[in-house]
């Protein structure tokens, strides 16, 4: 028994050094292309830390081709109808065109974290993901893991979204409910620091107290108490 426990240690030790030296090289690379390609020490670092990601294959560059769903169709029917005021309008954060938001949301995990690192502030990167919609979001990640430092800026950039807008608190429920299934989603909340976890458990708290400004309908749309402490048991906080 003592023999066989022993080998399968150093079966995992030998498998997990040649990840190691697999990473090693693959960031190696990555420095020398880096070096060559961006202008600041965060994009390097970007695509430094992404190294170990896929590249993109033939069907997601054919679907990137495609105009990108929207987080809520209502931001498209009030952007073609000015005139027409909506009960349900999404709520956006005001931002200029000169903020550069991108018009589309990259299917490849790298371009998706470098241009939501280029945007600077919690409410150009909120309009980012609204006007990408989760679905969008969860396909960039489909396969991949998402970084625990990215997963810690999206869920601090999910607790700005405005508590008495019933689209936006759907779409934040969603959004969150995808990402659970991303690849290796428990080992990234595993890696959360308290303070992470407070952030976390601020959103969540967030949602909950929401519930009480349009319960019927988010109920509607699959929003409830249960389904929030279901998420949330998810996220263990």
């Amino acid at each position: 028994m003592g023999s066989s426990a022993d080998f399968k240690s150093l079966e995992d030790e030998l498998i997990d050094n040649v990840e190691k030296d697999v990473r090693y090289w693959q960031q190696n690379d990555a420095k020398l292309r880096a070096v060559k390609s961006v202008s600041t020490y965060q994009e390097f670092s970007d695509i430094v830390k992404a190294a170990h990601l896929r590249p993109l294959s033939k069907k997601e560059i054919e679907c990137k081709s495609n105009p990108p769903a929207v987080w809520n169709n209502v931001v498209a029917t009030h952007n073609m109808q000015d005139s027409k005021q909506l009960s349900s309008e999404f709520v956006v954060p005001d931002v200029d065109i000169k903020d550069n938001i991108p018009s589309a949301c990259s299917p490849i995990v790298q371009e998706f974290i470098l241009s939501f690192h280029r945007l600077s502030s919690a409410k150009h990167r909120y309009k980012y993901l609204s006007l990408h919609g989760a679905e969008n979001v969860a396909a960039t990640f489909h396969t991949e893991e998402i970084p625990p430092s990215v997963l810690v800026e999206l869920l601090e950039t999910l607790l700005i979204f405005p508590s008495n807008s019933v689209p936006d608190i759907v779409a934040v429920t969603r959004l969150l409910d995808v990402i659970t299934g991303t690849k290796r989603f428990e080992l990234a909340i595993e890696f959360l620091s308290s303070t992470e976890l407070d952030t976390l458990c601020n959103l969540f708290n967030k949602l909950e107290e929401s519930l009480k400004s349009g319960q019927q309908d988010l109920a509607e749309q699959g929003v409830t108490e249960w389904s929030l402490s279901t998420l949330r048991r998810k996220y263990k906080v």
